[in-house]
């Protein structure tokens, strides 16, 4: 048997070109692929369209035939297998009654009056001649109301056999054809034994292409509701990101999208000598010593969204920066009109200095009135070293509108600031956290057999930060145990005064009626051992910080136990909290964001957390002595302390 998904060929071609040379008489060979093919359909149908009108359209087979372009019909009626006979032969196509391809008609292909059986159920033949070269066949079908996948037969036009090896094959790269000898009993599938009875003396000893039953639907523009991103990408870079690199004072990583023509990655980037507009699109004044530095980009589709469903992500780790330095930088692909806005962004510094931290909980919806906060936090602290997240950025984590709207109004920080995320159990819905992964370019420093960029840490200064997956390992107790050992390792190499751990569930719920006894069993242990200052968590929508805790009791200072926060600052909220012995401060029904101070020469923490109209809802210094023979940390709560001008 031979396997044409691994010996077959495709050759990429630019799709607005393929398809504006695609009508009747277009080379088989040089038709797009079936998912191009669709792609270009649903960009073009999503312009002119109502996404409820959109989705009827897409979902319905004949409905979608009629808004087709001629081109688009052809292309799809024989782009999903082609292949090169060499010499005259009789292609003989199989489908269930009732349920035969569209393209059958379109090509000339004639109903026999035979049929196959097929697990008992009769399939009727259509057969077309063909001369020497290539052919093509279309997809199964354009909606999900065919059970079974068509299967061919091809032989030759004369007495000798066609053997399946004089073949040359172009699939579809989406699809899974195998090539064997048709007899009786062989499958009408590459995947599944369904065995074909019945069949006619002429097409016995034919090449048999074998489609694989569970592709039958691989040719819908959308299996359900579609959707339409009101922020589509274009060839102009948007939704930066940068992420802090294992020593930050001297690496940072950029991250961006851009439409999937765009190929090339590149940062160019040149210290800040002196401040000139941002927001300015022309080339700040002085880019002496600019370098350009290249990295990866990769292709990323999300199905159901039609007018922008593929795009290209882009990272560039760019090394060799200086500490405590002010960069100019501009993300692009080399090519002088399609470069972003300069911005800045600063490296860590080398020696001690005051560090800031700014903590957000849940996001997850209301990105209207998110992007305002976060703006109001970034007004309010200019000087923020790093976005720390803690999971559920976004409501449902594998439909792009999502992350569309949240990186719309979080673009004016995201692209100055490093943001470092937790991944959260939104982000898993449907498929796992592939949006997630592909939109952050975070360390891979986690355990072995866990994504990269799920479970990382990162130092910046004096502090180390460890972020842990708690959606991944609230589901297992291996996967929890597994994230405890490397955090446990992870700690005790780390040098640091001061100790964080991010992740998403809470160790100790601020939620009326949820738990998470799997993870507080495994890792509170490691906390303890290792003297964490302060857990940093979300998921629950209300607010709560607990006193310092050991052992799952309240102790009497810092100096004996870490803090634990629960924060939300989207606007989905729990109404009411209940009365529990661990909540220090709690509130209901109120956004928040928290900044984090270190005055790594003082040894002292200063917490704080804030509404968007700057009120301080709740804070905590933690000092440290400066000499550590000096005896036990102090702690001094003290009220709220005044904001800092």
């Amino acid at each position: 048997m031979h396997d044409w998904k691994r010996s077959g060929w495709v050759v990429p071609l630019a799709l607005a070109l393929v398809l504006a040379g695609c009508r009747d008489s277009a080379p088989v060979e040089r038709l797009p692929s079936v998912r191009e093919t669709l792609d270009a359909a649903g960009v073009r149908l999503a312009r002119i369209t109502s996404e409820r009108e959109l989705t009827a359209v897409v979902t319905r087979e004949p409905a979608l035939l009629a808004r087709l372009k001629t081109e688009e019909r052809y292309a799809l009626g024989r782009d999903a297998l082609r292949f090169r006979a060499p010499e005259a032969a009789v292609v003989a196509v199989a489908a269930p009654k009732g349920s035969e391809p569209f393209w059958l008609g379109d090509q000339g292909f004639t109903a026999s009056g035979e049929s196959i059986r097929v697990d008992g159920r009769p399939w009727a033949i259509h057969r077309k001649r063909f001369p020497a070269g290539w052919i093509g066949l279309g997809v199964n079908g354009l909606d999900r109301s065919r059970d079974e996948h068509y299967v061919a037969f091809v032989r030759s036009d004369s007495p000798t056999p066609l053997a399946p090896d004089r073949l040359e094959s172009r699939p579809d790269p989406d699809a899974s054809w195998t090539l064997a000898t048709a007899r009786e009993g062989a499958s009408a599938a590459s995947d599944a034994s369904r065995p074909i009875t019945d069949l006619p003396p002429d097409l016995d000893g034919a090449v048999l292409l074998q489609p694989a039953r569970d592709r039958r639907h691989m040719a819908l523009l959308a299996g359900g509701r579609v959707w339409k991103t009101h922020s589509p990408s274009s060839a102009v870079p948007d939704q930066t990101t940068i992420s802090l690199g294992d020593d930050p004072t001297r690496r940072l990583v950029f991250s961006w999208r851009t439409s999937p023509k765009v190929k090339e990655s590149v940062v160019r980037i040149a210290p800040a000598r002196y401040q000139t507009p941002e927001d300015d699109p022309a080339s700040p004044p002085d880019l002496s010593g600019m370098r350009q530095v290249s990295g990866p980009a990769t292709v990323v589709r999300v199905d159901g969204l039609l007018n922008d469903p593929v795009v290209m992500r882009h990272s560039v780790a760019v090394d060799g920066l200086e500490p405590d330095t002010m960069y100019y930088y501009s993300v692009g692909d080399g090519t002088p009109n399609r470069w972003g806005p300069w911005r800045t962004v600063k490296t860590a510094s080398a020696r001690p200095r005051r560090l800031e931290f700014l903590y957000l909980g849940d996001a997850q919806t209301g990105f209207e009135r998110w992007g305002e906060l976060l703006m109001s936090a970034f007004r309010r602290h200019p000087g923020i070293d790093a976005v720390l997240m803690a999971g559920d950025l976004v409501d449902r984590g594998n439909e792009r509108t999502n992350w569309d709207h949240f990186l719309l109004r979080a673009a004016p920080v995201f692209d100055r600031v490093p943001v470092m995320p937790a991944v959260g159990n939104h982000e898993y819905l449907d498929r796992g956290p592939f949006l997630y992964k592909s939109t952050f370019r975070l360390p891979g420093d986690g355990p072995k057999g866990v994504d990269p960029g799920l479970v990382y840490s990162f130092r910046y200064g004096d502090a180390f930060f460890a972020v842990l997956d708690s959606t991944a390992a609230e589901l297992s107790d291996v996967e929890a145990d597994r994230q405890a050992r490397w955090l446990d390792r992870a700690l005790a190499s780390a040098g640091e005064t001061w100790k964080f751990v991010l992740f998403h569930h809470a160790i100790y719920p601020s939620h009326p009626v949820r738990d998470n006894p799997r993870i507080r069993e495994h890792w509170v242990p490691i906390f303890d051992r290792h003297h964490v200052d302060m857990v940093l968590q979300g998921h629950d929508h209300a607010y709560l910080r607990t006193p310092p805790m050991k052992n799952n009791q309240r102790v009497s200072s810092s100096a004996d136990g870490t803090t634990y926060v629960v924060a939300v600052s989207g606007d989905k909220f729990v109404h009411a909290q209940p009365e529990r012995d661990y909540i220090e401060v709690g509130r209901v029904d109120v956004s928040t964001y928290q900044t984090i101070e270190i005055d790594e020469s003082a040894r002292r923490l200063t917490y704080r957390a804030w509404t968007i109209d700057g009120e301080i809802v709740d804070s905590l210094v933690i000092q440290k002595p400066i000499d550590e023979a000096r005896g036990a940390l102090a702690e001094r709560p003290g009220g709220p302390a005044p904001p800092r001008r």
